[in-house]
């Protein structure tokens, strides 16, 4: 068995195996006779559709090759246990094994099969299935992180399993010192209980003392608060006797008053009545002329309303016409723009062609004056038929005599290039002046 570490590559076949081990478990969960009974029910015409022929047949044929396995490893069993091998049972696994694939593979192939074919089956039977699964799952997972993880992440795991083990050794020595000094104070407490019923059996003993010196205390200071009350109620009695005479006059006295003041009653009353009077008549006279004042406001506020709505309309009449005037103003600007740009434009092409005729005429007067130069240093030797220049002829110069004149010109061609250019340049900066003007 290697001890090396394994690869990301090796890892990866590993986890892929394994993926592929518990899709087709998922898809074999449900290849069972319930389910095959269900789809062969009328509850399960939809499902059949989805399913299709092909597949409702591989169905029939995994259950029948898995009861043949059954029947052939049960005799298999029998047989060997007489030392005997069935050539059967390798047949019936490997047509098991061939048609299990083929399911499989029709299965992958339609959507949502297995949530379809699980409301066939009851969740008891398939309870088993699902677990395993979760364990599968739960072994990869582990797998993944015991492959992932490197010597170095190990060890300090290791290290932390070690430390956490150190802690709790530790823990326990001192829970047990803990529950010794428990014990300690629990013996403690008890003496202290017992201790503290001494104590509360001698308090008892003295509150009876008290209670017997209590009643006799009670019955002296009886005796001394009843005579107290006695002379209080005697006292009370004769300065009540004093304070009825003095109720007695002031009653008489208070009769006579009345008497008097009834008199003054009946005299404001009536003035109550004059003023109560002169008050209605001012009230009068004021809802009157405030009657007025409100009708007469009334038709101020109507007149205002009538000239507000026709300030508002002239409002929204000059408001519309100012509208067109800058929208005609904006027009016209536009069109200006336009104008000046498109004269800026056709005054660059203008001087663009000029330069450049300018300087095609440069270079054929140079070849004509090439031309008269070596005419005239040829003169001593035998004559030759002139040629016509090249502008006579009607036609370009020819193509070396054209090399030579624009080899010649190198140099100045990027003087006239940058000329053009800064023309341009200046025309394309004219127009958005002209359209901002």
């Amino acid at each position: 068995m290697p001890t090396s570490k394994p690869t990301n590559i090796d890892a990866q076949r590993i986890l892929g195996i394994m993926d592929e081990l518990k899709e087709k478990l998922t898809y074999l969960s449900v290849a069972t006779p319930q389910v095959l009974a269900g789809l062969q029910s009328e509850e399960g015409a939809a499902a059949q559709e989805l399913v299709g022929p092909e597949l409702m047949k591989q169905f029939a044929e995994q259950m029948r090759l898995e009861e043949l396995y059954v029947v052939a490893s049960a005799a298999a069993d029998r047989d060997l246990a007489h030392g005997d091998e069935s050539e059967e049972v390798r047949g019936e696994e490997h047509s098991l094994k061939k048609n299990t694939l083929e399911l499989c593979r029709k299965m992958r192939a339609i959507p949502n099969i297995v949530t379809e074919l699980r409301n066939f089956q009851e969740r008891d039977a398939t309870r088993n299935v699902i677990q395993f699964l979760k364990t599968l799952a739960d072994m990869q997972e582990l797998t993944l992180k015991r492959l992932t993880t490197t010597v170095e992440e190990e060890r300090s795991r290791t290290e932390l399993l070690e430390h956490y083990k150190n802690r709790e050794a530790e823990a326990s020595k001192r829970r047990q010192q803990l529950e010794k000094d428990l014990t300690h104070l629990k013996s403690a407490c008890e003496r202290a209980q017992s201790h503290r019923n001494e104590i509360l059996t001698k308090l008892k003993a003295e509150l009876l003392d008290v209670r017997d010196s209590k009643a006799e205390r009670m019955t002296e200071l009886r005796n001394k608060y009843e005579k107290r009350m006695k002379d209080h109620e005697s006292a009370f009695a004769s300065k009540e006797e004093d304070l009825l005479r003095k109720i007695n006059a002031l009653k008489e006295a208070n009769k006579k008053s009345r008497a008097n003041n009834e008199e003054e009653e009946l005299g404001q009353k009536s003035k109550a009545k004059r003023y109560e009077m002169d008050v209605e008549s001012v009230i009068k006279t004021y809802d009157t002329s405030i009657k007025e004042m409100a009708f007469s406001c009334g038709e101020r506020m109507d007149a205002y309303k009538k000239e507000q709505k026709q300030l508002n309309e002239l409002a929204d009449h000059f408001k519309k016409v100012e509208e067109e005037r800058t929208t005609i103003a904006a027009e016209e600007a536009i069109a200006d723009a336009r104008q000046a740009k498109r004269q800026a434009e056709r005054a660059r092409r203008d001087l663009s062609s000029a330069l450049l005729q300018a300087f095609w005429r440069g270079i054929l007067a140079r070849e004509q004056y090439a031309q008269m130069k070596k005419a005239k240093k040829k003169k001593g030797g035998k004559p030759k038929k002139k040629e016509p220049p090249p502008s006579s002829r009607g036609g370009p110069p020819p193509a070396a005599q054209r090399t030579r004149c624009v080899r010649r010109s190198v140099a100045r061609r990027g003087t006239c290039a940058g000329a053009v250019r800064s023309h341009g340049v200046r025309a394309g900066r004219a127009a958005p002046a002209a359209m901002g003007r």
